[in-house]
């Protein structure tokens, strides 16, 4: 599973890390377009505004928890590039603690003020209780989605970015399904589509889980290094969240520009949504290669 990435060709090095992330990244946004399709073409163009609604509110928050899992991956991968596989471990465990509580704070803190934040949004009256219905069940999956991109940035840091893109074919093929069956047999509108996601997400972060304990000894923690420290827990910190505010700081004027467009009406909300969808796949594959070129550099 582990391959170094300090020997041999630099630039071949990169582009083959990076292919399986720029994929991974493809299928990731490929089945938010589908998920978007099967909403508008089952449920209206009402609840796909209703869905895309917050978009910009869902980057900035789970933005910032994919950003602070890669920059707590930077030290694991600096760990192991340098052979100090002690010190990786107890990174890997505070790491571990850090993300539990990251996912449980801001869990329970945007979902609490979900509805406030779509008021603050300006989401119309008539796309307002499916938009909330919507957001909340995302927002209440933070854990599971924080539970992928954890473990598999941390796989990814000892050079395996083939298997991670692998579960996350898996789970964008089973949240295809899932949409089917959440919104057409089921009948549970937009909550169906973001229980989907949720639901898939949940299984290929179960699945990297199963794989580390199993398959990567490298990466198991043992007793002597499952410990809390100041030291570590300012450098995980110090990378971390930097990196989380990195991937989310542009959300705060997609918010102002949402707010705005928010107040145009549903028709308005629906173009955007989809636009935004086309957007997030073109930008593909620079996030690949900068998300290879920083683990590459740890």
């Amino acid at each position: 599973m582990q391959k170094s990435m300090i020997e041999g060709n630099t630039l071949k090095l990169i582009l083959n890390f990076s292919i399986p992330l720029l994929l991974g990244n493809l299928f990731q946004q490929f089945y938010n377009v589908v998920d978007a399709a099967i909403v508008g073409q089952t449920l209206g163009s009402k609840a796909l505004a209703a869905v895309g609604a917050s978009s910009s509110v869902q980057f900035l928050i789970l933005g910032f928890c994919m950003g602070i899992c890669q920059g707590f991956a930077i030290m694991v991968s600096q760990s192991y590039g340098a052979k100090r596989l002690d010190e990786m471990q107890t990174y890997i465990y505070a790491g571990a603690v850090w993300t539990a509580i990251t996912a449980f704070v801001i869990s329970i803190l945007v979902v609490v003020f979900c509805a406030d934040i779509l008021h603050i949004l300006q989401v119309n009256h008539e796309i307002f209780k499916d938009a909330y219905a919507y957001l909340v069940v995302i927002f209440a999956g933070i854990p599971f989605t924080l539970l992928y991109n954890y473990l598999s940035a941390i796989l990814r840091a000892i050079g395996d970015s083939k298997t991670p893109f692998f579960f996350l074919a898996f789970s964008a093929v089973l949240n295809i399904g899932l949409d089917f069956f959440c919104i057409l047999v089921l009948k549970w509108g937009c909550a169906g589509a973001a229980i989907a996601t949720i639901f898939a997400q949940a299984v290929s972060g179960i699945l990297c889980l199963l794989l580390i304990a199993f398959k990567v000894n490298v990466l198991h923690v043992p007793k002597s290094s499952r410990y809390m420290d100041k030291k570590h827990s300012i450098k995980l910190l110090a990378m971390g969240v930097p990196m989380g505010l990195q991937f989310s700081i542009t959300a705060i004027g997609s918010m102002v520009m949402q707010s705005a467009n928010n107040a145009l009406g549903t028709i308005y909300v629906s173009g955007f949504t989809a636009g935004m969808r086309i957007k997030s796949l073109m930008m593909c594959p620079f996030d690949a290669l900068g998300a290879a070129v920083s683990t590459f550099l740890s």
